[in-house]
């Protein structure tokens, strides 16, 4: 089913809301961090690669060296 959608906000926050179920159903539950990221992202402050460079860069950080 197409779904027409009149401001890129919408179409972010149809994408994130479903990137977010899948999750669920997978057993996986979103982080704060994750939620607040995607906020950013449904606004237009963060790009998905901006949001994936955040994320590398924080595990990275917190992996045993």
């Amino acid at each position: 089913m197409l779904t027409k959608f009149s401001t890129q906000s919408q179409v972010r926050q149809y994408d994130a809301s479903n990137a977010v179920a899948s999750a669920r159903i997978e057993g996986i539950t979103p982080t704060k961090q994750l939620e607040l990221s995607l906020t950013d992202y449904v606004t237009g402050n963060k790009s998905i690669g901006q949001i994936l460079e955040e994320t590398k860069q924080r595990y990275a950080a917190n992996r045993p060296k």
